[in-house]
């Protein structure tokens, strides 16, 4: 039990130091981080817990869990940014530690504190921790969902030694739990993840549970035929695959999973809010489940598409420090599925999580790196069961594996430490010390693999732990802080309010950025001709139109002399100029006024 607490104290550190260092001392980040704390702010100023709202409107993206984790981060630290993002980093270290609890259970304490330290210092899970989305409360709740699954299922797993997986003699109650109250707080938490992210929150835990089961299943059901082969041929595959899949199987493990139970507190938990939003505006159920939930599988949104191999590199990506031990780790995995000993069934699990989630989202047509991030504590804990056995089997594996595998590290580490000031040369001036962390990552990993150069392996891992934490740490904590310097729309809308001596009326031709809008705490129209801009600025006190350099010359045609330029800037990430017009004098409305355009963001 000692041994137990001193580990998790050590994975909570690591993940709290990772997520809550300046976790408040950068602007917020277009896109998605305004958007999403404008709603939470405009449902709270408004007092409705029920529709969300951006800039004015409706906004069916998501449902309501994340912006109510916002919209209670403001009532604790105020309107800042380390309010909206004060639960993800919370969800984060929550996460850390239910896949530490994962590890222990389905393999052992040390691979329980690998798995810990993993997950929290991967480069998108980091991300996810410190940003205010709600990709972190959804991974929370889908692992706290498995680790339920585990403690009452195949955490009592049999004590005999000589026990097997398809041993016959025993009871499938051991790998599927039998408790009510267990499958009350399965299906509570995969209640909690649609509120988060709608059916896909249900789905992808629903379906990696009920493989799992339907392998076990078959698994046991061979047993008690007997003709489990030694040597099975690819038609016995085959045959093992479709007997897997038969619709007897498929029912009798969709029957353990307790449906009738599930139903009831999905019903009872989630669909209440969606009938409540629907009787609101039924617009917004539409939008939600049409354009949000299904067209995304159909054809891409907003562009954000891939080839059915973009999680390949997507997770040697957002996997990394950790994802150079890919190789090893892939093998490690396929034997432990195979090995028939009391372990194989953590493996299965692990494998059922990650595959279903990966080839999910592989077959959507709409792609995102951090899709995948839910099944990112099963990778972790593939990744720390091979960390063990690498350690406690020295001669298993080839010296070349782990040797290869740092050098990429030290590489990937010196790249960094020339290709980030080149980068910020162009796109943050005067911030190329951010090199720097490069070296974090190029030296860590160079005394692990001169530790591996002399034999002295148990230092390895330790070492490239502790440079993870380090690296990612400065990158969230050090460069996100310098590039957040070259960030506009605080400082813009700051000047403007000190301009006006009050909060700036601002009026968006062709342009508004989500971030604007969040800093001055009021929509912000958006009008598409610029007869509409005069209008809607004759009709207030001391408006200020926000456009882009590409546009002005339509404002000084249409005003002339009228118009005074009161702020330029250059725009972040990107090119040209933001500028910030103040119209004086008469300025009549037009006579008739057309139809307001969308919003168009930018």
């Amino acid at each position: 039990m000692r041994q137990q607490i001193i580990h998790q104290l050590l994975v909570a550190a690591a993940a709290a130091v990772i997520a809550f260092t300046t976790l408040g001392g950068a602007a917020l980040w277009d896109e998605d981080e305004p958007i999403y704390a404008s709603c939470a702010w405009e449902m709270l100023q408004r007092g409705d817990w029920v529709v969300p709202y951006f800039n004015g409107q409706m906004f069916p993206d998501k449902p309501p869990l994340m912006f109510w984790m916002m919209m209670s981060g403001m009532e604790m630290f105020g309107r800042t940014e380390f309010a909206v993002r004060f639960w993800s980093a919370v969800m984060a270290v929550g996460t850390a530690l239910v896949t530490y609890h994962l590890g222990r259970l389905l393999f052992d304490v040390k691979t329980g504190l690998w798995a810990g330290l993993i997950v929290c210092s991967s480069f998108i899970f980091t991300i996810s921790a410190r940003a205010a989305t709600v990709d972190s409360a959804l991974t929370f709740v889908t692992a706290l969902c498995f680790l339920l699954f585990v403690v009452a299922g195949i955490g009592r797993r049999p004590e005999r030694e000589d026990a097997t997986v398809i041993d016959a003699t025993l009871s499938p109650s051991w790998y599927a739990p039998k408790s009510w109250l267990a499958y009350l707080g399965i299906w509570t938490c995969m209640s909690i993840a649609v509120l988060g992210k709608g059916p896909i929150g249900l789905l992808l835990p629903m379906a990696s549970i009920g493989l799992f089961l339907m392998i076990m299943n078959y698994r046991r059901q061979a047993a008690l035929r007997g003709n489990a082969e030694s040597r099975p041929t690819w038609g016995s595959r085959l045959m093992a695959v479709a007997r897997t899949w038969s619709p007897v199987n498929f029912l009798r493990s969709l029957w353990q999973m307790r449906p009738i139970t599930g139903t009831a507190i999905v019903m009872l938990l989630a669909v209440p809010w969606f009938v409540w939003v629907g009787m609101r505006n039924e617009l917004w159920l539409e939008q939600f489940f049409a354009k949000f939930n299904l067209r995304p599988f159909t054809e891409p949104i907003l562009g954000h598409s891939g080839p059915i191999w973009y999680y390949i590199p997507g997770i040697l990506i957002g996997f990394f420090p950790w994802s150079i031990f890919m190789v090893p780790v892939l093998i490690d995995w396929y034997e432990g599925v195979k090995r028939n000993d009391r372990r194989q069934a953590g493996y299965l699990l692990v494998a059922c999580w990650f595959g279903v989630n990966f080839a999910f989202w592989s077959v959507c047509k709409t792609k995102l790196p951090h899709y995948p991030l839910p099944a990112y504590p099963a990778l972790a804990l593939a990744t720390a069961s091979f960390v063990v056995h690498w350690t406690a089997e020295l001669e298993r594996w080839s010296r070349g594996w782990l040797r290869g595998a740092l050098w990429i590290s030290v590489v990937v580490g010196a790249g960094m430490c020339v290709g980030l000031p080149v980068a910020a040369m162009i796109v943050a001036p005067g911030e190329e010390i951010i090199g720097v962390v490069g070296l974090i990552m190029a030296a860590g990993a160079g005394l692990a693999l001169w530790y591996h150069e002399r034999r002295r392996y148990q230092r390895v891992m330790p070492v490239y732990a502790f440079t993870t934490v380090a690296f990612v740490t400065a990158v969230f904590g050090f460069v996100a802080l310098r590039v957040d310097r070259h960030q506009y729309a605080k400082d813009l809308v700051a000047a403007l309010r000190t301009e006006a001596g009050t909060n700036p009326d601002l009026i968006g031709y062709r342009f508004v950025r989500e971030s604007v809008v969040y800093y001055a705490a009021s929509p912000i129209p958006c009008c598409g001709e610029v007869e509409e801009v005069r209008r809607l600025a004759a009709d207030r006190t001391a408006p200020f139109i926000v456009t882009l350099d590409e546009y002005e010359e339509d404002l000084k045609q249409e005003y002339g002399a009228e118009l005074r330029e009161v702020h330029r800037c250059p725009r972040f990430l990107r090119g040209g100029e933001v500028v910030v017009f103040q119209p004086f004098g008469d300025s009549p409305a037009a006579a008739t006024a057309g139809k307001m355009p969308e919003t168009q963001r930018r």
